[in-house]
């Protein structure tokens, strides 16, 4: 340890009777460990000795940042237990206090270990409550450039060790020793880089040269001897002397006596000289090196070719000639104040930005006439006055924050309404004007103008809101995909799929939406149309609600971007009603069809069915009762009576007969039907359940053909459950209030899947022979069909089956 850290703490209290004398004695203690050495480890140890002297307390703990590790690491501490330190160095600090680690950027003092609760998430944690011996403690944050590379923990017996210091003070001391320890890391990655200087040595485009004290150059790259002139081959022993390089002696003297004085030079503008004798303007930073004893061994320096850039400059020095030229070429508005605040530049830009010419506003002071209504303090004049407690009241409101490019200027964002009669957006930009001694002698402020690009961007915010508002208000599902993943559902895709929350959706693979047997081609399809292909955009398949009912899509896609990348838009509609008309359709075809394919059958067979009921009729009367033949004639009679039910049927289905529409009562009807139907022998041991709402409006209908209708159901329901069973029927009223709902529920075995698009067909019956000529559900469908009203199977399976039958609500004034 160096003998400055190992002073006794009476040794400077002789002269450190003020406070602040004190502090500035530490602050410069810290600022000069650098001068004694560049060991990480000793200057750990010098700088944290050196604050327990300051503040004669007993305990101190020098935390870094480990980035190899991601921890911190105690490299320095005096006063603790060895169980603590111990605990500090194997990562349970960080598993404690590891969430709070990155808000910890101002330093924290706590006057009661024992009671104050910030000592938890603090670097010290509650395990140094386990030493009784302390009372107050603080935890300095150690920062460079505003990032935290450490902790400073000091712990003292007494309560009052460090609340005579106001916070900033702390503050100071962590930027002063973070800076050191970043001096020192950065001294050590030099060290660490030195196997890799040559590599860079010989890559480097500008030249880089060592010198002996005499400036004799021992070493010097490619590019070097590319910029004097000398072979690529050329020897160390014919390099020049670099003080011969310089074309004007005095600058080879100015460079030594910069490097020796501040032990660098650097962007010196010098000019070298060729071996050819043409001269070269070159950049030069260079260093000093130097023994033990102080005595100079030698110079190295990095020299940098910038004609091109002297030519560019003559060529702006040529156009511009004056700061006020420059000024002048800018295309933002700009002005310059003085520290008087009055104004001494005004140019062109700033002429036609507030119509105010420059002799009307060079010399005066009214540089707020052309932008406020009334006099108030511009941001030029509060920079060059340095209010920043000004800048916060009159543009805090106006997003003003530092440049990051330059600390000392100012930005802020301001509005006017009403700008010499027009809307204006203006971001202006403010920065001091300081002298070569570092005073400010006044400011320049440039102002932007962002009227066109808010105006551009409060026209994309409308249209977005316009775009989403459709998106969202579209009746068909919208969704955005890229790899199939969903990444956007609109509410009618949420509703059409029966989920409650876009969450439930989004991530998910589109094609778990569809059904197994246009999974592998629905892919395939979108990937072609995202390609260009020509086939058609639009196709249909299958989708899954969420419970696992399956409907009817048409889906139609095409490219788009989402984030910045490409993805796919596909817009989905539910056409399972659209389905059901087409169904609809082509049965009312096929029963029109039928029907008068059947009126011309039944007509044909009328006449010789009615010829032979009535000679049966008369032979039977001649036949005696006892006679063998009478049964045969009979079995002719009964035969031909069914012939003719049968051709009458025909002609029911083929033909509108007059029927009699008027208001009418469903359950009134039902219960006629269900009396009737109840005392069938086939009925006897069926429950038959009523389940009608209450209040049902009328319906407009004949009440004989649809009692013929729910006879025919309930019978149906009959002979399905074979005697044996639960039959409900049941009355309901839709949502809407327009249509009324009869439902039919038996617990029969079901209706084949295979079987269901048939069940409406004229003659199709699954009955045995003579139980049935398969006309009953083809009638009903044309009777319910004149009735405006629709009949289906809403369910079927090992449960049961059941028909449904909707029927509009009579509305006088519209009937």
């Amino acid at each position: 340890m160096s003998k400055a850290a190992s002073r006794p703490i009476s040794s400077h209290r002789q002269f450190l009777a003020p406070s602040k004398s004190r502090e500035l004695f530490l602050f410069n203690e810290i600022a000069t460990i650098t001068a004694q050495t560049l060991d990480l480890q000793e200057i750990a140890h010098l700088a944290l000795q050196t604050c327990l002297e300051f503040f004669q307390i007993e305990a101190g703990l020098l935390l870094l940042w480990d980035h190899d590790r991601q921890r911190l690491t105690s490299v320095a501490a005096q006063g603790f237990q060895v169980d603590y330190l111990h605990w500090t160095s194997t990562g349970e600090l960080e598993k404690m206090i590891g969430p709070y680690l990155s808000r910890a950027t101002e330093p924290l003092i706590i006057l009661n270990v024992q009671s104050d609760p910030r000592l938890a998430t603090s670097t010290f944690s509650e395990a140094i409550r386990h030493d009784t011996r302390f009372h107050s403690v603080v935890s300095i944050p150690l920062k460079y450039r505003e990032e935290v590379n450490g902790f400073l923990n000091l712990a003292s017996t007494s309560a009052a060790a460090f609340s005579p210091y106001p916070a900033y003070f702390y503050d100071i001391l962590g930027n002063q020793i973070g800076l050191v320890i970043a001096n020192a890391r950065l001294y050590h990655h030099l060290l660490r880089s030195e196997r890799r200087y040559r590599r860079i040595f010989e890559g480097s485009l500008d030249m880089i040269f060592v010198s002996d004290a005499r400036g004799q150059i021992l070493d010097m790259n490619p590019a070097g001897l590319s910029l004097l002139g000398l072979p690529p081959e050329a020897r160390s022993d014919s390099f020049p002397n670099i003080r011969k390089v310089f074309s004007n002696p005095w600058e080879w003297e100015d460079f030594q006596k910069q490097v020796e004085e501040k032990g660098f030079a650097r962007d010196l503008e010098v000019v070298f000289k060729q071996t050819g004798g043409r001269e070269i303007p070159v950049l030069l930073t260079g260093i000093v090196r130097r023994d033990q004893d102080g005595q100079v061994t030698g110079y190295e320096g990095i020299v940098k070719d910038i004609t091109e850039r002297k030519r560019g400059e003559l060529r702006i020095l040529r156009e511009k000639k004056t700061t006020e030229g420059v000024l002048e070429g800018l295309p933002m508005p700009t002005f310059v104040i003085d520290r008087n605040h009055r104004i001494i530049y005004w140019n062109r830009a700033c002429e036609k930005l507030t119509g105010r010419s420059k002799e009307e506003m060079v010399g005066s002071y009214s540089y707020w006439l052309p932008f406020y209504s009334h006099e108030g303090p511009p941001m030029a004049s509060l920079v060059v006055e340095q209010n920043f407690k000004a800048l916060e009241t009159f543009y805090g409101a106006k997003n003003l924050k530092r440049s990051p490019n330059l600390p000392v200027a100012f930005e802020a964002y301001e509005y006017f309404p009403d700008f010499h009669g027009s809307e204006r957006y203006f971001y202006d930009t403010c920065s001091p004007i300081y002298d070569e001694k570092g005073q400010i002698q006044g400011a320049v402020q440039a102002i932007v103008d962002l009227t066109e690009r808010e105006q551009l961007a409060q026209e994309l915010r409308e249209s977005e809101k316009k775009f989403r508002t459709l998106v969202e208000a579209s009746l068909d599902g919208i969704v955005l995909h890229r790899d199939l993943k969903l990444l956007y559902v609109n509410q009618a895709c949420l509703e059409m799929f029966g989920y409650d929350k876009s969450a439930d959706m989004l991530g998910r693979d589109l094609a778990e939406l569809i059904e197994i047997p246009f999974q592998q081609a629905a892919p395939h399809r979108l990937a072609n149309l995202l390609q260009g292909a020509l086939r058609p955009r639009v196709f249909e398949m299958k989708g899954i609600r969420q419970d696992g009912s399956k409907f009817d899509l048409e889906v139609i896609s095409f490219p788009t971007t989402y984030g910045g990348r490409a993805a796919s838009q596909t817009h989905i509609r539910n056409i399972t009603h659209k389905k059901q008309l087409e169904e609809h359709l082509a049965r009312t075809d096929k029963l029109a069809s039928l029907g008068q394919l059947a009126a011309g059958v039944a007509h044909e067979m009328n006449n010789p069915l009615g010829s032979i009921m009535v000679l049966s009729y008369l032979l039977l009367e001649d036949l005696d009762e006892n006679c063998a033949e009478r049964s045969q004639v009979e079995k002719i009679v009964k035969e031909a009576t069914r012939c003719k039910e049968i051709v009458q049927g025909l002609l029911e289905f083929s033909r509108y007969m007059p029927s009699r529409m008027v208001p009418v009562h469903l359950e009134a009807i039902l219960e006629d039907v269900l009396s009737l139907v109840g005392d069938h022998l086939l009925f006897q041991h069926i429950d038959l359940v009523k389940d009608f709402a209450p209040n049902l409006p009328p319906v407009l209908g004949d009440k004989n053909r649809l009692e013929q209708v729910f006879v025919n159901l309930l019978m149906n329901s009959g002979d399905a459950m074979e005697g044996m069973g639960t039959l409900t029927v049941s009355t309901s009223l839709n949502p809407e209030g327009n249509r009324i709902r009869l439902a039919f529920q038996d617990t029969g075995p079901g209706i084949p899947e295979n079987l269901l698009g048939r069940l409406f067909d004229p003659f199709f019956t699954t009955k045995e022979v003579g139980k049935g000529v398969g006309l009953g559900l083809s009638i009903s469908y044309g009777i319910i069909e004149k009735h405006l009203g629709r009949i289906y199977v809403e369910k079927t399976g090992p449960e049961g089956t059941t028909f449904v039958i909707e029927l509009p609500v009579y509305q006088e004034s519209r009937n």
